[in-house]
């Protein structure tokens, strides 16, 4: 016996919200506070926290990854066509800010937990990204995070088919990560 205790799956899934949420709103406000690398690092903890409770830590840190990848090719495009600009730290030498890689990587801790019930529902995702992702871009400019470009409804317009296609983007990739739905672990993890 190594001490270990799993989860109940509702506690899973309100962690596993709480941690993202929490995440979310530490890169959002750190950016929008002067404090964009302060923000990044504190949900890259939370991030950390994620992989340190999941008992499947490599397909976790390979959606990860693969999120953060997919998140800054589909930002870098956007930004560069001008839809919208993120709040940046000129400390950062990237063309994204730290917190924006951050973000997909906590996006993606989603799919095995609180978001397990969209797996093999593509359409389902699709829609759940077509209101979901311009909302939360949304929340993230009205709290000072990034700023619309010259014309809103089309940024809009934009990020509801974008995120139409990655939500299920996502899914698919949890999928052939792994099937099972995942629960975290307290103490020592086999």
């Amino acid at each position: 016996m190594d001490g270990a205790m799993d989860l109940p799956p509702l506690a899973t899934k309100l962690l596993n919200v709480t941690i993202y949420q929490a995440g979310w709103f530490c890169c959002v406000l750190g950016a929008a506070w002067g404090f964009p690398i302060a923000g990044a690092l504190t949900a890259l903890l939370l991030a950390g926290l994620h992989l340190w409770l999941a008992t499947s830590r490599k397909n976790e840190l390979l959606l990860m990854v693969a999120a953060c990848i997919l998140g800054v090719i589909v930002d870098s495009v956007q930004q560069a066509l001008g839809l919208f600009t993120f709040t940046r730290d000129p400390a950062w030498p990237f063309w994204l800010p730290l917190w924006v890689f951050v973000i997909w990587a906590q996006f993606a801790t989603l799919f095995h937990y609180a978001l397990h019930w969209l797996s093999g529902r593509y359409l389902l995702s699709a829609m759940l990204g077509l209101v979901g992702g311009p909302l939360a871009y949304w929340g993230g400019m009205s709290m000072g995070a990034a700023s619309f470009g010259d014309n809103p409804i089309l940024t809009v317009g934009t990020l509801a088919i974008v995120w139409a296609m990655v939500t299920p983007l996502l899914c698919w990739m949890s999928d052939a990560l792994d099937k099972e739905e995942g629960h975290y672990r307290l103490g020592r993890n086999r």
